[in-house]
């Protein structure tokens, strides 16, 4: 049973650990998907960016001094069962782009919330070598959602339409 901010952010940087993993390993298979080269690489960034991140988090568990941990993400799983259904149900081309990009905002979005509320439970505790770490996450995962966004916005989605 979680019964204080500090339990709670430790579960929850379990679950983001496990996130992470999920997504740098779906993270080709959006890129092999998408017929943009943009969004290729995108996607490829995504792969390195997610281990990124789950090396910070690994770098908080020290910083907590704490064992590093992971629990299945389900949330993580259900978007890339999302995923290779729309990849799956649309032809490769500006359509399936689009989509992908929606999931790929849909991701960053999990990220921002995830991490805003890690880092929020790390200033609580006084953890601010962690808050650090935590913040970056956040100020990368909204950085990419924009990349995604402008990209979409630029071409992708007039392609598809």
């Amino acid at each position: 049973m979680i019964q204080n901010i500090q339990e709670l952010m430790v579960t929850g940087m379990t679950y983001l650990l496990n996130f992470e993993e999920q997504v740098a390993q779906a993270a080709p298979k959006m890129a092999q998907a998408t017929k943009n080269p943009e969004l290729k690489e995108l996607f490829s960034k995504t792969q390195t960016k997610s281990k990124e991140y789950g090396q910070r988090i690994e770098q908080v568990f020290g910083k907590l001094g704490r064992p590093v941990q992971k629990n299945e993400n389900t949330i993580a799983k259900a978007m890339i069962q999302e995923v290779e259904e729309m990849i799956k149900n649309t032809e490769a081309g500006p359509v399936r782009d689009a989509a992908l990009i929606v999931a790929a905002n849909q991701q960053q979005a999990y990220r921002v919330s995830s991490y805003g509320s890690l880092s929020s439970y790390a200033k609580l505790i006084g953890k601010e070598d962690a808050v650090k770490a935590l913040e970056e996450s956040v100020k990368d995962s909204k950085e990419g959602d924009q990349k995604f966004t402008s990209l979409a916005e630029k071409s992708v989605n007039q392609q598809a339409k």
